[in-house]
């Protein structure tokens, strides 16, 4: 192996070192090895491709690059790496947050019904004595340690977790273009009259009445006891639209938007624990003993949506979070 200069060399290197450091587990000495072949493999290649004995700032960044990635090729120097390596410490956690956000919400969407979600063995208990402050705490606690047990299991059985589960900053980053949030609050505006001015009319059935035919409205009493909050999840969606066309991404849009995805989650967990979603009262006549069974599909279409929903908008929020938390620091 020829020599290699290890005078001050670029910043660009030592940041490249730098990165690749905190990826390494096991014993210090094994580390210092590591990082002096990486080190000398990178001024080999830099020396090779010099010419006049100039160093550009081009060259540099073409040979890093090639390298590949620093915390993933110094994570992969040391064999015997802990489950979590230090390099992953920061999506462990957004994944157990992820996890804990989706099911804490289901289980107060569990408690506002009165009864377990899902189907065994996957069922979602409701909070016992919600209005209890440490039973509150306590459940929260358990389905926490519930959830970071679940996430070091899945760490544990898939291989090279780093690959599988990285989620890079760029990935977080919330990208658009103001025409694009102009449309969506164009269309959120058009949601909101149709839900408040036009859902009779359109969420309607018509049946037989005489000679003509009647208009029979599909909308029951618990949308229009969620109906205040819908509008404030929506006014609310509309201005973070407005704020990213304005702003793009800062701190106070990233903001909004968590309280945007908090009253959405509230809104649609009032759904899902509300009864008469559906009415098909009216067209009992026509229906006839259907008429109920009808209205519960319905009723039970209606909830698994609003949990769907629910389960997208509680990853988003936590998405959103954890960029304004990295923001932040």
């Amino acid at each position: 192996m020829k020599s290699v200069d290890r005078s001050p060399q670029p910043e660009a290197v030592q940041k490249w070192l730098d990165a690749a450091a905190t990826a390494m587990s096991g014993a210090a000495s094994k580390r210092r090895d590591a990082l002096l072949e990486l080190e000398s493999a990178i001024l080999e290649n830099i020396d090779e491709r010099t010419a006049d004995g100039v160093v550009t700032d081009e060259l540099v960044n073409d040979v890093l690059q090639r390298m590949g990635d620093p915390e993933e090729v110094g994570g992969s120097m040391l064999p015997g790496s802990p489950l979590i390596p230090a390099h992953q410490t920061r999506t462990f956690v957004f994944h157990v947050m992820a996890v804990f956000a989706v099911h804490f919400f289901l289980a107060v969407g569990a408690t506002l019904a009165g009864r377990s979600l899902g189907v065994p063995p996957l069922r979602i208990a409701p909070i016992a004595d919600p209005k209890n402050v440490l039973e509150l705490v306590a459940h929260a606690l358990g389905v926490l340690f519930l959830d970071v047990g679940l996430v070091l299991a899945t760490y544990a059985v898939l291989s090279r977790v780093g690959r599988i589960f990285r989620v890079p900053q760029s990935a977080l980053r919330v990208t658009t273009t103001p025409r694009r949030c102009i449309e969506v609050a164009i269309f959120l505006a058009l949601v909101f009259i149709v839900v408040n001015f036009l859902r009779d009319n359109l969420l309607a059935m018509y049946v037989p009445d005489g000679d003509g035919v009647r208009q029979v409205p599909l909308v029951g009493p618990g949308i229009a006891d969620n109906l205040v909050w819908f509008n404030v999840w929506i006014g609310l969606s509309i201005a973070r639209e407005l704020g990213y066309a304005a702003w793009a991404e800062r701190r106070h849009t990233l903001a909004l938007d968590i309280i945007a995805g908090a009253a959405g989650l509230f809104c649609l967990l009032r759904i899902v624990a509300t009864k008469n979603l559906v009415d098909l009262s009216g067209a009992r006549e026509s229906l006839g003993a259907s008429a109920d069974s009808v209205g519960g599909l319905l009723n039970l279409v209606f909830v698994l949506l609003a949990l769907g929903a629910a389960a997208l908008i509680a990853a988003r929020t936590v998405q959103r979070a954890y960029r304004l938390a990295l923001l932040r620091g």
